[in-house]
C-alpha cells in the first residue's frame, strides 16, 4: 500500500473515531492500528502527506509536542486553491471560530506587511471564504470571520441589537409584556367592597332602565409561601408563544430583561432569582404603560421619583446662593414651597 493510500485510510479512521476538534498526538494515530508495526517514520510520511493535501494542520501541542488537527475536505479544497499567504490568513481567521478577529490581530499573528494582508483579505472575501463583521463592543474595529459561521452574541450583542444598534423599542415592548405577565401571577383580584354599582339610563320610550356596573377592580398580593410566581423559563416560554417577537428568544436574553426590570423597581427577584414578582398589580401596570411619554402624567411621575434634594424647590432654585433669611430672596417669601407641598405631599 502506498503512502498516499495509507494516509487516506488514516484520515478516514481519525474522522470516524474522534471529534473534529480533537488534537492528535503520535500515540493517538498509532493506536488506530492503521500504520503497520507502529512504524514511526512511515507515520510521519503519512501525516506529512495529509499536511501537504491540507487535510491535517500541524500544531504545537502540550510541552511543545508535535500534534495535528483534522481539516474537513471542504476546507481542504479551499486551502489548496490559496496562496501561502492567503492560506496563513485563512487559518488564523478559522482558529477564532464565531468570535472573529480584529484585522490588527491578524497582522500580529501572521507578521505580514499591511499591503500583503489587505490583498489577502480582499481575495478571501471575494471568494466568499471570509466576511467582515460589526462588533458591538468594538464598533471602530474591522473584524473578520469565516463566511459560513454566524457571529456569537458577544459580537452581535444578542437579540437586543439590530445591525449593531440597540433596539430600544423592541426592548421596551418585550419588557412591558414581561412585567404585565408577571403581575398577573403576582396579584389576585378581589371583589369591590362597594359591590356592583347602578347607572340610570333613559330609553327611547322615555322610561328609565337600570344598568348594573361592576365595582372597580381591586387586587391583593398573594400571601407568604405562595408557590405560583413564574420562573425565568416560564416567562421565556410565554414571550416566545405570545408572537410579540419575530425571533425566538433564549432564556439568557430574557434574564437580561428581568434583571433590568428589577433594577427599575418593577419586578422583585425571589428565592435567589429563581422566581419573580411584580411590584404593581395588573391594572396599575396597564395604566403606567398607557401613559404617553411627555404627557402630564409622565411629567408628574418623573417629578415625584426624583431624589430628596432635587425634589425640594431649593435643590432646583437658580438663585439658591442668594437666598438668606431677611434678604431679597428668603425662605419666608419663597413662592415655590406652598405649591410644592400641596402637589407633592398633599398638604
Amino acid at each position: 500500500m502506498s503512502v498516499t493510500e495509507l494516509a487516506s485510510k488514516l484520515y478516514d479512521a481519525c474522522l470516524s473515531n474522534f471529534p473534529s476538534d480533537h488534537l492528535f498526538y503520535q500515540q493517538d494515530l498509532l493506536g488506530l492500528g492503521i500504520v503497520p508495526k507502529n512504524d514511526l517514520p512511515l507515520l510521519l510520511q503519512c501525516t506529512q502527506s495529509l499536511v501537504d493535501q491540507k487535510l491535517f494542520r500541524l500544531l504545537a501541542g502540550k510541552n511543545d509536542r508535535l500534534a495535528w488537527k483534522l481539516i474537513s475536505r471542504e476546507d481542504a479544497d479551499k486551502l489548496q486553491n490559496l496562496s501561502p499567504d492567503e492560506s496563513l490568513v485563512y487559518n488564523v481567521i478559522h482558529s477564532t471560530g464565531r468570535s472573529g478577529i480584529w484585522v490588527r490581530a491578524i497582522q500580529t499573528r501572521t507578521n505580514l506587511h499591511k499591503s500583503i494582508l489587505d490583498r489577502c483579505l480582499k481575495s478571501l472575501e471575494g471568494k466568499n471564504y471570509i466576511k467582515s463583521v460589526h462588533n458591538v463592543k468594538f464598533p471602530s474595529r474591522k473584524m473578520y470571520m469565516l463566511a459560513g459561521l454566524a457571529p456569537s452574541e458577544d459580537v452581535t450583542g444578542g437579540a437586543w441589537f439590530t445591525d449593531g444598534v440597540l433596539d430600544a423599542n423592541f426592548i421596551n415592548s418585550v419588557a412591558g409584556y414581561i412585567e404585565y405577565t408577571v403581575s398577573r401571577k403576582s396579584w389576585y383580584e378581589v371583589p369591590s367592597a362597594d359591590g356592583p354599582g347602578k347607572k340610570r339610563l333613559k330609553t327611547g320610550a322615555g322610561s328609565v332602565a337600570v344598568k348594573q356596573e361592576l365595582g372597580e377592580r381591586q387586587y391583593l398580593p398573594f400571601p407568604a409561601g405562595y408557590q405560583g410566581y413564574p420562573t425565568a423559563s416560564m416567562i421565556t416560554a410565554a414571550v416566545n408563544e405570545s408572537g410579540i417577537t419575530p425571533v425566538r428568544l433564549g432564556e439568557e436574553s430574557i434574564v437580561q430583561l428581568l434583571q433590568m426590570l428589577c433594577f427599575d423597581n418593577k419586578l422583585i427577584a425571589l428565592s435567589n432569582g429563581e422566581v419573580y414578582k411584580s411590584v404593581k398589580h395588573p391594572e396599575a401596570v396597564k395604566a403606567a404603560q398607557a401613559r404617553k411619554p411627555g404627557g402630564e402624567d409622565a411629567d408628574e411621575v418623573d417629578y415625584l421619583v426624583k431624589n430628596g434634594m432635587t425634589e425640594a424647590p431649593c435643590g432646583q432654585c437658580p438663585v439658591f446662593r442668594l437666598c438668606a433669611p431677611g434678604g431679597a430672596v428668603s425662605p419666608e417669601t419663597c413662592e415655590y414651597f406652598d405649591p410644592w407641598l400641596e402637589k407633592a405631599l398633599g398638604f
